[in-house]
């Protein structure tokens, strides 16, 4: 069950001419620090997501998701035609809830439910409009009878257009990370947010812009995360 990683320090630098810099009559280099900035932050998020996406082996010896096999008592991963709909996600939580502890030391399924609630339900923006509904729908949706309660409410949608580049029917049910781990992304303590440095460099009158980066992203346990394929 153990899961190890470590941060990792990514970075990139461009260096301005001096021509570049009398010519710069949009304003380009003035606003470069900020779109550095804003481009690192997106590498973070495609690198958390690409975790989803890449389905690693874990600890374990099996994918992230995976159906019930070898030391997997369980599966977190439901493949077939399913939409977002108050069916398909009654069938994830059921298998989340269902989710048991540590085998014990026999190598069999442990007898620890842990009884785990879905928090989150995540998809490609292909599904942001049937997730939008789906959640903020009083009703069932998918009810002639405009009296049955939809029971998905609670779930804070979250789209994630990245998704999209992997599968535009693939969603997912995630746990809060107060009640169990998923999927984990770490700093190195005080760069929570990129660092941009600027310099000038008098040889050769440049003007030098760099941003440092320091994280890694880790799914440290699949128990807390269902899989719909929806195709």
């Amino acid at each position: 069950a153990k899961e190890s990683y470590a941060v990792e320090a990514y970075s990139l630098e461009i260096d301005c001419s001096w021509r570049l810099i009398v010519n710069d009559d949009m304003d380009a280099i003035t606003r470069t620090p900020q779109g550095f900035g804003t481009a690192a932050s997106r590498t973070v998020d495609t690198a958390a997501w690409s975790v989803v996406t890449a389905n690693p082996t874990m600890g374990d010896g099996i994918a992230l998701f995976s159906a019930a096999s070898g030391v997997r008592k369980r599966s977190n991963l439901t493949t077939g035609a399913g939409a977002p709909a108050v069916s398909t996600v009654q069938t994830l939580r059921n298998l989340m809830m269902q989710m048991r502890g540590e085998n014990t030391p026999e190598g069999n399924e442990g007898d620890d439910i842990l009884g785990l609630m879905p928090r989150y339900i995540v998809g490609p923006s292909a599904l942001a409009t049937t997730i939008e509904q789906l959640i903020n729908s009083i009703a069932d949706p998918a009810s002639s009878n405009a009296g049955v309660y939809n029971n998905t409410r609670n779930l804070i949608p979250i789209i994630v257009p990245r998704l999209d580049a992997s599968s535009t029917t693939a969603w997912y049910l995630f746990a809060s990370p107060s009640e169990i781990d998923t999927i984990e992304v770490t700093f190195l303590q005080g760069q929570e947010t990129p660092v941009v440095r600027e310099r000038m460099d008098e040889s050769k009158w440049s003007q030098c812009f760099k941003v440092v980066q320091t994280f890694a992203s880790k799914a440290m346990n699949h128990r807390g995360i269902q899989k719909h394929a929806g195709a």
